[in-house]
């Protein structure tokens, strides 16, 4: 019988906004949760709250992204409800999976018994693809390529959608070596990882009957771990809860700030810990001038791990890496910068430069920047900001020995280099400079989504530019997306997928608007950036200058932050300092209306409270888009919406060097990138 008791021991412990993530009746739930604010508990009670109200537990499926998680789950369920909770699905998406298609896997050609290629198979397999193409095996080395058809598979594109978009000559040969590669899986009666999830969204689409069945089976979906879903896995919860609506998913928050940051208002500064909902605080405007706004939301929550103090001007702010501030990208003209560069048809490199050089326009720019146009580079991360020629030769070769990453240019330019363009390629087909890339960032916080430099309209990559207050129309500012480029397959899959593409100057094409709205720009450009297969570079135009948007771990000594000393408006500073400390006790976040942004210990900072870490921001659009009316709960802050801002942002490390304020150089640049999440199972 369902129980009506309200004081049910299910419920003991909970505080306010946990208990009303877990009564929650009908429909979409969004529970925002930070470290420590407990996300696991409030799941498990859910559900145990669901079966005590009368849910049969064969109605339920609950996903998370290990085993071991989804033991524990079940166990915590069972104590809460007994034996019944073993009726329950909770598994990984992978064994979800597994289950479906071993029922259906006939609708869509293969055996009911169809073995599961793990990775070396796969990678396997893709070698012998490679080798009966009569591609070079060097040049397309088998982890490589099958890592690029995981990534398509795992972003739901399938060969033919890869090869409609590849652009040069490595990439359709890579569309041949995908498509016998499937061929020859589909022929085995096998399916690698990526297509146990790909292959149930493809079941879901082609066949009504087998995805009715599954959502008269499971009434309720409940996902933990949200923000790290991928694509596929986010289309699957879609298909199934289109009908019903009943999905809950539990992600990270990204709670940034320590307690006892000074926050400005109209009548002072305030410890962030004492803002509450409803308050009006300070933050920039696009003129440059301070503009109070109202406080949304409040995210209190608790964080272990390293943090990040940048001093700039007098002023500091305390914060998670992941938080995310206007940064202009300057450096001292005195100081040289290791950086690492990434060429899309070749890989990675460790570099090194003078932090300023001549362009050959009779100019100079930034270092770093200088060299990727040299090199033909696509994205470029700086690693860390040093006084003298022979600190960066040491770091260079510290980083390249620590990573086995080479050193060696990408693009010998017509230059007397000691190896030649053939002797360069070789070198980079025979290293696996991605996977190491990968590590190096990982070790230093640093994420793909971030870099410092990156090109706009290169052949390779291409970016929308989302541009905060960009025009200066009202006291704030409207909000700007921008794409332009001389490449017309780019334009026509803009032009299918229905937005307005102009002609432009000498055959180029555009896409521009404004938006009064900032998330109806975010969702704009990154709608965009999808159809166009493009990536989203995030700016605001604030006091006359253009400000790139980085996490807080990506500020190095040499650049620019904007600051208050109190009056009415904001100016920039030059970065004396970045320190890293460990941290572990609370943190907190707000959510600022129309400004977006607010003075945190003098130094303006985005509001960050819907970023999820690693999360793929096209899944949380589709997801309000296929629930606008969905519930979000943040635990520890009773807080709903049916409205949400939800901005991909990770984290670089900062070398800590103090400097003494010096003559700076500027220079535009920054990108975003998506990154993937390979669950374990």
């Amino acid at each position: 019988m369902p129980s009506d008791r309200s004081d049910h021991a299910i419920f003991e412990g909970l505080n306010p906004a946990q208990r009303e993530a877990v009564v929650h009746d009908e429909g979409p739930l969004l529970v925002i949760a930070g470290a420590g604010s407990g996300k696991t508990r409030v799941l498990t009670t859910r559900i145990a709250h669901l079966i005590d109200s009368g849910v049969s537990p064969f109605e339920i499926l609950a996903i998370t992204f290990t085993n071991k998680a989804a033991q524990e789950m079940k166990h915590r369920v069972g104590a809460l409800v007994g034996p019944v909770a073993e009726k329950m699905w909770v598994s990984t998406f992978h064994s979800a999976c597994v289950r479906i298609l071993r029922r259906d896997a006939h609708r869509l050609g293969f055996p009911s018994s169809f073995t599961i290629y793990d990775q070396a198979d796969a990678q396997r397999l893709v070698g012998y693809v490679i080798r009966d193409l009569g591609l070079d095996a060097k040049r397309f080395p088998p982890r490589s390529v099958h890592g690029t058809i995981s990534a398509a598979k795992n972003d739901d594109v399938g060969p033919e959608e890869y090869a409609a978009r590849a652009s040069v000559i490595f990439e359709r040969k890579i569309a041949d070596v995908y498509r016998e590669y499937q061929s020859r899986l589909l022929k085995a009666g096998a399916m690698d990882f990526d297509d146990l999830l790909r292959n149930v969204v493809e079941l879901f689409r082609t066949e009504p009957e087998a995805l009715e069945h599954y959502r008269r089976r499971f009434r309720h979906v409940l996902v933990d771990e949200y923000q790290d879903t991928n694509r596929v896995q986010n289309e699957m919860i879609l298909q199934l809860a289109g009908d019903h609506r009943n999905i809950c998913v539990v992600g990270d928050g990204d709670q940034c700030l320590l307690p006892g940051t000074s926050v400005g208002t109209p009548s002072g500064v305030v410890p962030i810990e004492g803002v509450q909902i409803g308050d009006e605080v300070l933050g920039a405007a696009g003129s440059g001038a301070l503009a109070p706004a109202r406080v949304v939301a409040v995210a209190p929550g608790r964080y272990q791990g390293r943090v990040y103090r940048v001093r700039a001007g007098g002023h500091e702010v305390v914060g998670t890496p992941h938080h995310i501030v206007p940064v202009r990208v300057v450096l001292d003209p005195d100081h040289h910068a290791v950086h690492l560069m990434e060429r899309e048809d070749r890989g990675f490199r460790i570099g090194r430069t003078t932090s300023v050089r001549p362009n050959g326009r009779g100019r100079v720019a930034v270092g770093p920047r200088v060299r990727m146009n040299q090199e033909h580079g696509d994205r470029l991360w700086i690693l860390g900001v040093y006084p003298t020629a022979e600190d960066a030769a040491w770091w260079e070769s510290w980083f390249a020995a620590q990573y086995g990453l080479p050193t060696a240019c990408f693009h010998d330019g017509g230059r007397r280099l000691a190896m030649g363009q053939d002797a360069l390629d070789r070198l980079f087909e025979a290293i696996d400079t991605r996977s190491r890339a990968k590590d190096l960032l990982e070790d230093l916080d640093l994420l793909v989504d971030f870099p410092h430099l990156t090109t706009q309209g290169g052949a390779r990559r291409q970016t929308v530019n989302l541009t905060m207050f960009s025009d200066a129309q009202g006291p704030v500012g409207l909000h700007r997306v921008q794409w332009s480029s001389s490449r017309p397959e780019v334009a026509e899959r803009l032009r299918r997928a229905g937005f307005p593409v102009r002609a432009g100057k000498a055959g180029s094409f555009r896409v521009e608007t404004v938006r009064r709205s900032y998330v109806e720009a975010v969702e704009l450009a990154n709608a965009i950036a999808f159809a166009g297969g493009l990536e989203v570079r995030r700016r605001a135009s604030i006091g006359g200058q253009v400000w790139e948007m980085l996490p807080l771990a990506s500020v190095r000594p040499g650049m620019e932050v904007l600051v208050s000393d109190g009056g009415e408006r904001t100016f920039p500073a030059t970065v004396d300092a970045v320190e890293v400390a460990e941290h572990d006790g609370p943190v907190y976040d707000l959510e600022v209306e129309r400004l977006h942004n607010f003075v945190a210990g003098g130094v303006v900072v985005r509001n960050s409270i819907y970023k999820f870490r690693g999360a793929d921001i096209r899944n949380i659009l589709e997801f309000e888009e296929a629930f606008p009316d969905t519930t979000v709960v943040v635990l520890e802050q009773n807080y709903r919406s049916t409205q949400t801002i939800l901005d991909a942002a990770n984290s670089v490390i900062a070398n800590n060097l103090s400097r003494k304020p010096k003559e700076l150089w500027t220079d535009e640049g920054d990108g975003h990138a998506i990154i993937r999440y390979h669950a374990d199972d």
